[in-house]
């Protein structure tokens, strides 16, 4: 009987039990087998996840980069709003949210230009998931009429839009502690959210998002009913500027500084659990799909597709794969992929052939529903079960 159909017919695993079934000179050409079955690899993952190194990128200056992301949807407020767009910026971290009726391009493209470019001006880069919102032709003309660069992250992997991704975890939760019960009035309190978030001081930068842009710190209710903070005066504009040109200049370096400092800090923490090595062109990749049907239970879907081969190495962790049946091609993170050790020429699950696999797969089942423990009970119980089995398919 062939290894590939006794291990397609039962349904064989990689471990106590299906190399129970090859003993002595057969083992290896069981888990050889296993190894390189494409259902298998298909549906398995293949131990230690894989994980490149985090790759981190520093501004030089405010509004050089920012982020933008769609949050929602939410309960429809009465102003018909359901969704938030968030606009980042990665060196000062100042966030705006805009409450949004919807997520449609025309939408984003117009709260972007009146409430940010109009206001800030217009940043260098803008970064993004792949929407079709974003990726939509007016937003491209949008970017290509204000001489801005448009990158955005690869299909299912969050992590490369990081900025944004984190802010709305947090202003979800400030949000869910004074909402109201019915969770309509979300949009009336952003304005509220917002100034505590940028008066608060982030992390990565040692200041207040407020500080790095005005140089100073926001200038709160409170401080003026308990009459606290510095109360400078300067005796004429050019004064004013002079002052704030210095100090302007102080927080800048300053942010570089902590900001150099906090990603070196992330990188060595994330590159700990690193599990990283490159692909070679023409070489044949798995790719993990996250994408969900409808009306197909995902607990039962398979986790990979492919197999894929690497057309190009674009960056440290991002491929140019296409797919080797023919297709479109695709950029891919380094994360969702996994060698793919299979032969092409394998073929699709084979059914039984005749009546000695039939035996076979009866008794390697109640091996495999029992799991036995190596003990004369199981071992003593399954085989009577297969006889049972065999006498009826007499």
């Amino acid at each position: 009987m062939k290894v590939g159909t006794l291990h397609t017919d039962i349904v064989i695993e990689e471990g106590d039990d299906g190399k129970d079934l090859g003993d002595g000179q057969q083992l290896w050409t069981v888990s050889t087998w296993v190894r390189e079955c494409a259902d298998c690899a298909s549906r398995k993952t293949h131990g230690k996840q894989p994980c490149a190194p985090m790759q981190t990128l520093v501004p030089s200056r405010p509004f050089e980069r920012v982020a933008l992301d769609i949050l929602g949807p939410l309960p429809e407020t009465p102003n018909k709003n359901k969704y938030i767009l968030v606009i980042g910026d990665y060196f000062s971290k100042w966030t705006e949210a805009f409450p949004l009726p919807n997520q449609e391009a025309q939408s984003i493209a117009k709260v972007l230009t009146e409430e940010w470019v109009c206001r800030f001006g217009a940043p260098r880069s803008i970064h993004s998931d792949q929407g079709r919102n974003f990726e939509s032709t007016l937003f491209k003309e949008l970017c290509s009429l204000l001489s801005i660069h448009k990158s955005r992250t690869t299909p299912y992997h969050p992590q490369s839009d990081g900025l944004v991704e984190r802010f709305n975890r947090t202003l979800l939760s400030m949000l869910a502690l004074f909402v109201e019960d019915n969770q309509l009035n979300w949009d009336k309190l952003l304005p509220y959210v917002m100034l505590a978030y940028r008066s608060s001081v982030h992390a990565s930068t040692s200041f207040t998002p407020y500080r790095v842009l005005f140089g100073r710190e926001i200038v709160l209710p409170v401080d003026i009913m308990l009459n606290v903070g510095k109360h400078e005066i300067f005796s004429s504009a050019d004064e004013y500027v002079s002052r704030l040109q210095e100090t302007l200049s102080s927080v800048v370096d300053a942010v570089k500084r902590h900001q150099t400092r906090a990603s070196g800090r992330q990188k060595d923490s994330y590159d700990f659990r690193a599990n990283f090595q490159y692909y070679s062109e023409g070489e044949l990749v798995w790719v993990h799909n996250k994408a969900r049907k409808r009306g197909v239970c995902a607990k039962l879907q398979r986790r990979f597709k492919g197999p894929f081969r690497v057309r190009e190495r674009l960056t440290e962790v991002l491929y140019r794969l296409v797919p080797v049946e023919g297709g479109s091609e695709s950029v891919v993170h380094f994360n969702r992929l996994k060698p793919y050790t299979c032969s092409l020429a394998a073929s699709s699950t084979p059914t039984p052939q005749d009546e000695v696999n039939k035996y076979i797969y009866f008794l390697i089942m109640v091996k495999l529903t029992i799991k036995p423990r190596r003990n004369l009970f199981s071992r003593f119980f399954s085989f009577n079960l297969f006889l049972f089995h065999l006498c009826r398919m007499q």
